[in-house]
């Protein structure tokens, strides 16, 4: 590693590291490329228009009918990348020691994601469609409103209603990691009463730590992980790094 780094990362770890970075970022790049050269081969082909044609001809109004088109590319699309999304998990990640994610588990986060989408997206998109097909010229703007409306909603309600369908969430104990979370939030003017750790080992061996929700429902999460693995002033460290974005405003 290069000197500055030398006092806090093995030789051994680094390499690891980089070749961690190499081979996500071959990934990436073989993944992005084929989904653009199928989306084109689809467009060339005139796959749009097919399916277009198809929907049109079940009779529904306008909105349905859009619902149901997005709907189908949007279905394709996850079948399509759904052998990556695996490939990722079971083989990449097994490879340099970070999964923990069972088939089970990986199976019901697709559904659950499913469900989510079904039920958040089409409501989003029947609204826009809705505004698009009656509300005139101005309809880009009134969208663009319900949009980030929605947006900021679902941000609001994500840490309570969502996430957790997803992760278990619980209150950190009282002590002095949590005097010192709350402490050095206070310091900076970063005032927050709800600290959590999150089962993030359930998926994975990485650490990490986020932020969530705004307001009265804003927390701090930290991955089981990232507890066992540091002491208090490196978890405070971490912490730092993630209240830095929010105040140069980042996210």
């Amino acid at each position: 590693p290069p000197p500055a780094l030398e006092a806090v990362y093995k030789p051994e770890d680094y390499r690891k590291s980089q070749e961690y970075v190499r081979t996500n970022t071959r990934f990436a790049f073989v993944t992005s490329t084929f989904s653009l050269a199928v989306l084109l081969s689809f467009w060339f082909a005139g796959g749009f228009n097919y399916f277009d044609q198809i929907v049109r001809s079940w009779g529904f109004v306008p909105i349905l009918n859009g619902l149901f088109y997005i709907g189908i590319l949007l279905i394709g699309y996850s079948l399509l990348t759904l052998p990556f999304n695996i490939y990722r998990t079971f083989v990449i990640e097994e490879r340099f020691g970070f999964n923990r994610t069972t088939p089970r588990t990986f199976l019901v986060d697709r559904v659950k994601g499913l469900g989510l989408a079904a039920l958040l997206g089409a409501s989003l998109l029947a609204g826009i469609l809705a505004l698009f097909e009656y509300a005139g010229y101005h309809a880009w703007l009134y969208c663009w409103i319900a949009f980030t409306g929605f947006s900021l909603i679902l941000q609001y309600v994500a840490p309570t209603w969502i996430m957790p369908l997803f992760n278990k969430f619980t209150p950190l104990e009282p002590g002095e990691l949590k005097e010192a979370i709350l402490n050095y939030a206070r310091s900076v003017d970063f005032p927050i009463k709800n600290v959590f750790v999150m089962d993030g080992s359930k998926r994975s061996s990485k650490s990490n730590a986020l932020f969530t929700g705004f307001g009265r429902n804003k927390r701090i999460a930290l991955f089981d992980t990232l507890i066992k693995r540091h002491t208090v002033p490196e978890l405070i460290a971490v912490l730092a790094h993630e209240i830095g974005h929010h105040k140069k405003k980042h996210i």
